[in-house]
This record gives C-alpha cells, sequence and structure tokens, in this order.
C-alpha cells in the first residue's frame, strides 16, 4: 500500500483536550466530518461548523449555527472534496442541501421525490443517507447520496458549483446507510490508482460494489449479503472495502471478489462512527458504549495494531474524524453532550 501507519505509541488518552461544545450532537451515526479544518456536525435540524483549531481545555469552542432554511431532521452530515473545492452534503427527511466547504453559502437544493415520501400511516419519514464523491471511468466527478427507499442517486459536478440533476440507480431493497469510495476515503486526493468503484450499504446487512462508468452509468459488479447486521461506516482502501457494522465489528472485503479478508472487533457495544485517514491505513471507531479506537488496518496480512483505547464515561460518541495539521489528532463528539474531545497524535 502506498499508505503508511501511524507510531505504535501513537496516542496518549491521558493528554484529552476537552473543549465545551454546544448545541450538543444529534443521534446520528458518523455525526462529524472534516471539511478544510473546519468540523460540522448536525444538531437535529441544523448544521453547526467550528475550526478544529480552536478546541481548547475548558474553553467554549466558537460553533457557529448554520441557517439550514429548512426544519427537516438531518440523517447525514458529510464533506466530498474534489481538487480545491469541498462540499458539505446534508441530508434530510426532505431531501438534500449542498454547502461550500465553511457551511457559508447553500449552492444546490435537491428535494426528495414525492414517490419516495411515505404513506400518511408509514412509521418512518423518508430521508436522504448516505453519501460520498467518487470519480467516474470518464472523467467526471460525481456526488452520490441514497434514501430510505435504498434508492442511489448520482449527481454529476459539471463546475465549481455546478451541478446536474441526479441520476437514479436501484439495488438495495433497504435503506441506505452509507457509501463511500477510494476517492472520498483519501478526502479528494486522486491518483490513478484509486479506480472508479463506489460501495453503497443499508440496513439489511448487504454491500453492493458499483462500477462508475459516467454519471449515467452505475452497474452493481459484486454484492456482499453475507450478514444480516447492519452497516454503519463504510470507507475504501487499497482495493479493500472496511465496513463497520452494528455489532462493533469491522470487516475487510476484497473490493473486487466481495470475500472477507479480516475481522476487528473494534467495539463491544454498538459501532456509532467511524472515521478512515486520509493518507495513512489507520482507523478511529467509537461505540454506544463510550469506547473509542484507533486501529492500524490489516490490509495485507498484518495483524491490526490498537493505538488507542479509551472510555468518555456516561456518554455515547455519535461521531469521530482525524483532523490536525498532518490529520493525525482524533476529533470526538456524544449525543446530547456538550463536550467535544481531541485526542493529540505524539510519541
Amino acid at each position: 500500500s502506498k499508505c503508511k501507519t501511524l507510531g505504535m505509541a501513537a496516542y496518549n488518552d491521558k493528554q484529552v483536550v476537552r473543549g465545551i461544545l454546544k448545541p450538543s450532537p444529534s443521534a446520528i451515526y458518523n455525526n462529524l466530518t472534516l471539511s478544510s479544518g473546519t468540523l460540522v456536525y448536525a444538531h437535529t435540524r441544523t448544521p453547526c461548523v467550528l475550526a478544529a483549531a480552536s478546541i481548547n481545555n475548558g474553553a467554549a469552542a466558537p460553533v457557529r449555527r448554520v441557517d439550514a432554511q429548512t426544519l427537516d431532521v438531518i440523517h447525514v452530515v458529510r464533506a466530498c472534496a474534489h481538487h480545491d473545492s469541498v462540499y458539505v452534503l446534508v441530508g434530510t427527511e426532505g431531501g438534500l442541501q449542498i454547502w461550500d466547504k465553511g457551511c457559508t453559502n447553500l449552492v444546490f437544493v435537491w428535494p426528495l421525490p414525492q414517490q419516495q415520501q411515505p404513506a400518511a400511516d408509514a412509521v418512518q419519514s423518508a430521508f436522504v443517507r448516505g453519501a460520498a464523491v467518487n470519480m467516474a471511468a470518464s472523467g467526471g466527478a460525481n456526488l452520490c447520496f441514497g434514501d430510505s427507499s435504498g434508492s442511489l442517486y448520482v449527481m454529476d459536478l459539471v463546475s465549481e458549483g455546478r451541478f446536474r440533476s441526479p441520476v437514479v440507480f436501484s439495488h438495495h431493497r433497504a435503506p441506505i446507510t452509507c457509501i463511500s469510495s477510494a476517492y472520498q476515503s483519501r478526502q479528494g486526493r486522486w491518483t490513478d490508482d484509486l479506480g472508479c468503484n463506489l460501495v453503497s450499504c443499508d440496513e439489511s446487512g448487504a454491500i453492493a460494489v458499483w462500477e462508475a462508468l459516467s454519471s449515467s452509468e452505475y452497474r452493481v459488479v459484486a454484492s456482499i449479503t453475507t450478514s444480516s447486521v447492519p452497516v454503519t461506516s463504510v470507507a475504501v482502501r487499497s482495493g479493500f472495502i472496511i465496513a463497520g457494522r452494528l455489532d462493533g465489528s469491522v470487516h475487510i472485503y476484497g473490493l473486487n471478489d466481495g470475500k472477507l479478508r479480516a475481522e476487528i472487533q473494534a467495539q463491544a457495544r454498538w459501532l456509532t462512527a467511524m472515521d478512515i485517514h486520509p493518507t495513512k491505513d489507520v482507523i478511529a471507531t467509537a461505540g454506544e458504549d463510550g469506547a473509542i479506537n484507533v486501529w492500524t488496518l490489516p490490509l495485507h496480512g498484518q495483524k491490526a495494531t490498537n493505538l488507542l483505547n479509551t472510555v468518555w464515561m456516561q456518554a455515547m460518541p455519535s461521531g469521530v474524524a482525524f483532523c490536525g495539521p498532518m490529520f493525525d489528532d482524533v476529533a470526538v463528539v456524544a449525543y446530547d453532550t456538550d463536550e467535544v474531545r481531541l485526542y493529540k497524535y505524539g510519541k
């Protein structure tokens, strides 16, 4: 792999930075994303932003509430980078909003089609969830997202701030939970070995691998249905799928053949968040029991190594994100908790 792994004694959980965070994050999976040095999370119906560099012990982090211009509940916030541009995708019960990197300007709005809206007596409302940027074989950049019907939407990024209406693809029979690609997992750092595959996951535990020929031609080339445990987080790296499941396990599959290659029992309880380092083969995970971990990935026969194992007492972490000058620090937020924690990398 072209990625490096972090050193063995990477984190000291006794030197965690604890900042005050208001408003507190919602109880959605993966509720933290990094956009050009800015951390973004959802507070029910409102995206919230703060500079990662502004987190200091005992100090209130300068959080800005974004005027979302909607009363719809948020189900996903995800930063998607392409070249020098970063877009923050906000998926809600009403559809999709695309913001610029600092969540200052709303650049695109896509309403969820009426046929995707549930019946009046439905138990669950419709929503957009899962988001990623992907490169098609045609050379175009695509913004991809899923919804509660299991549909996948692919939107062509025409030029900076300009998007074509999405094309819809069907495969999943359960609500989409998360989406990723090798390009997304590198945070927009393109190299020719990344390929043009998109990975989508759903609440039934199914994983689909799509080949992207163009924004209007995505086809399923592999399907993984060996587990019924929902996938809550997914990443793609060096020809492997890294899938975090609700039961706390992280499964590593071959991207081309869908075969299980390795497994990390990352969390003892529900896995609520996962992030992958943009340049190193390392993931951060968090669970509903307060446990926070950083792992090296066993992608090429080596064993997984734990670089951080700590517990945030009486909290349910809902978001983790690598940040800092070299993306080695780990920021963590927790549901309904007025605190943000920053685990600094350093030997």
